[in-house]
């Protein structure tokens, strides 16, 4: 009988960004995780998932910034979910013509799109954010 150790670690279903000052970017083709968490005191994330390697299901984003907005890239056929807490900034979310946006949550001052209708059964993207000075804005490509 032989008995060994499995030497692969298992790939990292989050990913934890801690900062006073600096945000978090990743765009080109990077290997996103299933759940990122973002906190700063200052710094935004900016996350371009494009040309990543995505995870089967929905990957979530979560960030806490008192100075920081989140600005987000999602390719064709994605789903994700978002909660964003700042007191000054927003999110800025692209998204393919078919993809579904679901918006909830509040802005002090600020502006808030709509959600968005993609097509029945499509992808979903969820967001939530809170924010005293700032609001979400979605873009969908033609």
């Amino acid at each position: 009988m032989e008995i060994t150790k499995n030497t692969s670690t298992p790939a990292r279903r989050t990913e934890w960004s801690l900062s006073l000052l600096g945000g978090l970017k990743h765009h080109g083709a990077f290997e996103a995780r299933e759940r990122t968490v973002h906190v700063a005191a200052v710094g935004g994330a900016k996350l371009d998932h494009t040309d990543a390697k995505l995870p089967a299901g929905p990957t979530h984003l979560v960030k806490a910034a008192l100075v920081g907005g989140a600005e987000l890239a999602y390719p064709e056929g994605a789903s994700a979910e978002v909660d964003a807490f700042s007191v000054f900034g927003g999110v800025d979310l692209t998204v393919p013509a078919d993809t579904t946006v679901e918006v909830r949550g509040f802005s002090l001052l600020g502006l808030r799109s709509r959600g968005t209708t993609g097509r029945p059964g499509g992808p979903v993207v969820k967001v939530r954010s809170y924010s005293l000075i700032g609001g979400v804005k979605v873009h969908q490509e033609q």
